[in-house]
């Protein structure tokens, strides 16, 4: 009887992909999507030893073709715009969550294209999975309007990125931040060849999104007070039967952590062992689907002290072979 042997993509390492604004101020005073939670997120990378087992790649902005295969050209215009003081652009964004400041064009720019270079890696093997730790965050954002602190749909432009560029004809964007993803469900609604599965707490802001999810979308919301138990039934219940059913050839994760119990701003009770556990079910499903190719991309997660523990639970677990 002779041992299967793993597959050659197996050893390869799990890529870090972020760029130089994520420490970039949020033009709103005191917002909790800060640079703090960047600090706090490489600070615990560094005490953890984690960066010295993960290939970080500093990334550039995406370009605006690819930007504009999620959103509108004259958003994009005038998002950019915006960030050059623009008064007409500016009013565009004048929102009590997602103001526009002299960098947020080029962060957002920057995020995306971490998200776009991730993809590129896990099809030409240079990484097994990645993750990318970028900010501004984008699950809100949707094909002409910014909220919730998101510009632009890294997300979303991850996914219709990889069918336009490596011809993937089957790809599945899941989203277990807090908060619904009402922008990538706005773009990827009825979209051919794209499934998005979204875990949220409910009722939550954004609270007017909520509508009868289109046929390749699967709404999971989760009662306030919700726990392990229960985002442990949603994965096995619903979503996993769903990525068998679909087969998937890239997964995409909108990893937000701020369904932990220690965030303020919600009401559900995960812990790290809950992230490390998701994270390793995502990664299962993608080795028997699709040769492991993951990519999973940072949004929200703003008690800094959980985010830290959280990203490195999830990270740790990316990397298990």
């Amino acid at each position: 009887m002779t041992t299967a042997q793993a597959p050659a993509w197996s050893g390869l390492p799990t890529g870090y992909f972020t760029h130089g604004r994520i420490y970039d101020p949020n033009p709103l005073a005191n917002a909790p999507e800060s640079p703090e939670r960047m600090e706090a997120l490489e600070s615990r990378l560094f005490v953890s030893g984690l960066e010295d087992f993960v290939e970080r790649v500093e990334c550039g902005p995406a370009p605006r073709g690819v930007v504009t295969l999620a959103h509108d050209e004259d958003y994009v215009e005038a998002l950019e715009k915006a960030s050059q003081g623009d008064k007409e652009a500016l009013a565009r964004f004048e929102m009590t969550d997602t103001k526009v400041g002299p960098g947020t064009f080029d962060a957002a720019m920057r995020s995306v294209g971490a998200v776009v270079a991730a993809v590129d890696a896990v099809f030409s093997r240079t990484c097994r999975n990645a993750f990318c730790a970028v900010r501004p965050p984008g699950h809100h954002a949707g094909r002409a309007r910014a909220g919730g602190f998101c510009f632009l749909n890294n997300v979303a432009v991850g996914a219709l990125y990889a069918r336009a560029r490596w011809g993937v004809e089957r790809v599945a964007v899941l989203d277990f931040d807090v908060h619904h993803g009402d922008g990538t469900e706005e773009i990827l609604a009825g979209r051919e060849g794209v499934k998005f599965l979204s875990l949220f707490q409910w009722p939550l802001f954004p609270d007017r999104r909520i509508v009868p999810a289109p046929e390749n979308v699967v709404q999971s919301p989760l009662e306030a007070g919700a726990a392990g138990p229960e985002i442990e039934r949603v994965v096995e219940n619903e979503w996993l039967p769903v990525l068998a059913d679909f087969r998937p050839q890239l997964m995409l994760l909108s990893a937000g952590f701020d369904a932990h119990v220690e965030e303020t701003m919600a009401q559900l009770k995960a812990a790290e062992r809950d992230y490390a556990y998701l994270t390793r079910r995502m990664m299962d499903a993608a080795a028997a689907l699709c040769e492991g190719r993951l990519v999973s991309v940072l949004e929200g997660g703003y008690s800094l002290r959980s985010l830290a523990r959280s990203v490195t639970a999830h990270l740790q677990t990316l990397m298990r072979p």
